[in-house]
C-alpha cells in the first residue's frame, strides 16, 4: 500500500511540473511564481521544468520590451545576457543579444560567437499591451548567456521602448535593474 501511495505522490508531482504552454497568453495557473515590478508595470512569469526557464513578461509598451541577466553587478551593462522582443509587420521577433561594452546597445550573440538560445517565443501586442513567452535553457554553454542557477541571486534588467524599432534605445527612466532577484 505504502508503495502505491509513494507512486501516486510521484505521478502527481511530475504531472504539477508541466511546462508552461509558450503560446503568447498567460492562463491562470501556468506559471509557478510571480513577480510584478512596480515602478516598470512589468510582471514576469517563470517556471523552472527540467534543466528550462519558461519566462513570460507581460507589461505596457509602445514599443520593444526586453529583460536582462548578469551574475552580478559589475561595469554597468558589460556582459549582460539580454532578450529582446518586438512586433515586425504583426509579427514576433525575439532576439538574444550580448552586452559588449558597457554602455550602448548590445548585438546579437551570432556577431559574438554564440547563437539564439531562445527555444520557442510567442507573443500578443494589442493596445500597447505585451505579454511575451519565451524559454531557454538554465545553463547554455555559451560565454554570451548568463547562466541561471535557481536559488542563486541575479541581477535582472527589464526594459522598454517608445518605438517598434529594435535600434530605439530607450532612456535611463525607461530600464530597471532587480538586484537580488532569485529565479
Amino acid at each position: 500500500m505504502r508503495r502505491w501511495i509513494w507512486l501516486l505522490v510521484l505521478a502527481l508531482g511530475v504531472a504539477g511540473a508541466q511546462a508552461p504552454k509558450v503560446d503568447g497568453r498567460i492562463a491562470p495557473g501556468e506559471y509557478a511564481k510571480t513577480y510584478r515590478h512596480e515602478k516598470s508595470g512589468i510582471t514576469l512569469y517563470w517556471s523552472i521544468v527540467g534543466d528550462t526557464l519558461y519566462l513570460a513578461l507581460e507589461g505596457k509598451s509602445k514599443g520593444w520590451i526586453g529583460i536582462g541577466f548578469l551574475p552580478e553587478k559589475g561595469d554597468k551593462k558589460k556582459g549582460a545576457d539580454q532578450y529582446l522582443f518586438y512586433m515586425d509587420a504583426g509579427k514576433l521577433v525575439a532576439l538574444d543579444m550580448y552586452q559588449v561594452k558597457r554602455t550602448g546597445a548590445p548585438v546579437v550573440d551570432e556577431k559574438e560567437g554564440g547563437k539564439n538560445s531562445i527555444l520557442a517565443a510567442a507573443a500578443t501586442y494589442e493596445n500597447d499591451t505585451w505579454v511575451v513567452e519565451f524559454s531557454r535553457k538554465l545553463k547554455t554553454g555559451e560565454a554570451t548567456d548568463v547562466e541561471i542557477v535557481p536559488g542563486k541571486k541575479i541581477l535582472v534588467m527589464l526594459a522598454y521602448a517608445g518605438k517598434m524599432d529594435p535600434k530605439e534605445e530607450h532612456k535611463k527612466t525607461e530600464r530597471w535593474y532587480l538586484e537580488d532577484f532569485i529565479f
